[in-house]
């Protein structure tokens, strides 16, 4: 009888054992679970204004562009770089920069069907990103000692060459293809209403 109960004890102290170490097991399993089921996102908009818009569109310019950037530590108290410390990125952008304006034309009768058609100063209307490709990260990379350099925030990098002044430059160089675009839109425009209307144009 007492090795009976012997042979029993042993066995419960096992199977408390085997069950602490499945129980120990678990738990970071079900400590992940439960934080993941903890985790809420919530996300608030507010409507800051309404503006009526006059925007017509000329041309759509598509645009890939290669972004690169590079930070390295410096020696304190200088701008000197410390050898091995530089973290670069580079990212290919392709975009759709759309030139146009923003305020309304201004239409002087001259004559009976003759009309004149001043056309303010073109703007940036806005960009719009390639749907399929918007942006690649085609490198991310540091030198061996450039564990203590800042990250390149490639965010950033993004923002500021979609911004609307990196556009201006393009509201030059395809000033010439706007005027002919603002010409037939007009011309069709107007002789949709009039088939004799005759149209002359002043850009500012």
């Amino acid at each position: 009888m007492g090795i009976i109960f012997k042979l029993l004890t042993k066995k419960i102290a096992l199977g408390w054992l085997i069950l602490i170490a499945i129980l120990f097991l678990l738990y970071p399993s079900y400590l992940a679970y439960s934080v993941k089921e903890g985790e809420k996102s919530k996300s608030y908009s507010m409507v800051k204004y309404l503006e009526e818009a006059n925007e017509t569109v000329f041309i759509n310019v598509g645009i890939q562009s290669i972004e690169t950037q590079s930070n390295n530590t410096s020696i304190p108290w200088t701008k000197i770089g410390i050898p091995l410390t530089e973290k670069k990125a580079i990212i290919i952008l392709n975009y759709q920069a759309k030139l146009g304006i923003k305020k309304p034309v201004k239409i002087k009768k001259i004559s009976e069907n003759k009309y004149t058609i001043v056309v303010p100063a073109y703007d940036v209307i806005g960009i719009e990103l390639d749907k399929k490709v918007p942006y690649q990260l085609y490198d991310m990379s540091g030198d061996l000692l450039s564990i203590s350099t800042e990250d390149i925030d490639t965010g950033q990098l993004v923002t500021n060459k979609l911004s609307t002044k990196k556009q201006k430059m393009y509201l030059t160089k395809y000033k010439d293809q706007m005027n002919s675009s603002a010409k037939t839109y007009y011309k069709t425009l107007f002789q949709g209403i009039d088939k004799n209307a005759k149209l002359e144009f002043t850009f500012e």
